[in-house]
């Protein structure tokens, strides 16, 4: 059964296509419907962007949402998936200078939302690997798991969005660079920060290095990197999947 925003804005998109076949859909009092669906999709974008609606306040964030929404209307009914692009418009933003964390947080909230709907899949785990001799280990491609997210941050977004979501009394964090690493190793998300050696190596994984190639650039761009924990990092976070040539039954 659809959810009621979803009603509210297929039933007005059905209206405003209707109006000039027949007065039922010109009635005045089908106007509410119309003017619910914008509320609608503000609603969606505020429980898909939590944290982002919470740092702005209810009423600017309405303000920004209606505004977006009016530059990226939804395409169909389906709200599950709208909001896609919300975090670059709000760089597009003059004012977000004063917040230069924000367009980080809202990236955040979006990476979750996708690793939650994405698709089943084994994650690779220490079993996968116990065979795999160090000439097979410098061939080994292996895949992202589908729930796999991973940015780097200019700004310490991933700090501060922690920090809202678990309660604090004071926040006052290091101005820095972060990286965050978003999967979905069992039923729930998981969100790490991670630093600029894991980033490297999943960057390079996402761009069809091999695992032995991955761990060389990735010790060649930062010395003091310990390459084992990096790996291991990703291993436990379920970042990774299994790659045809490792494949068990599960």
């Amino acid at each position: 059964m659809p959810d009621l925003a979803t009603f509210q804005l297929a039933f007005a998109t059905a209206m405003d296509r209707t109006s000039r076949r027949g007065s039922l859909a010109r009635h005045p009092g089908f106007a509410v419907y119309r003017n619910t669906a914008p509320s609608a999709l503000s609603g969606a974008l505020a429980g898909a962007y939590p944290v982002t609606a919470e740092i702005l306040g209810a009423a600017l964030f309405e303000d920004i949402a209606l505004a977006f929404i009016r530059r990226h209307p939804p395409k169909d009914a389906v709200l599950i998936a709208y909001g896609a692009g919300f975090a670059e418009y709000l760089e597009e933003q003059e004012w977000v200078a004063d917040l230069p964390y924000l367009p980080g947080v809202a990236s955040i909230e979006r990476l979750c939302a996708e690793a939650q709907n994405a698709a089943d899949a084994p994650a690779l785990g220490w079993a996968d690997l116990e065979s795999v001799s160090p000439e097979d280990w410098e061939r080994l491609r292996l895949p992202h798991h589908p729930s796999c997210r991973f940015i780097w941050l200019s700004a310490p977004a991933l700090t501060i969005w922690q920090a809202h979501r678990n309660g604090f009394e004071t926040l006052e964090p290091e101005w820095r660079a972060e990286g965050a690493l978003i999967t979905r190793p069992d039923a729930d998300v998981l969100v790490q920060q991670i630093d600029a050696p894991a980033h490297r190596m999943l960057f390079g994984l996402m761009l069809r290095e091999s695992a032995g190639q991955a761990a060389a650039a990735t010790a060649a761009t930062y010395p003091g990197a310990d390459i084992a924990s990096v790996f291991a990092t990703l291993v436990n976070g379920g970042a990774l999947g299994v790659p045809p040539s490792l494949e068990r039954k599960h």
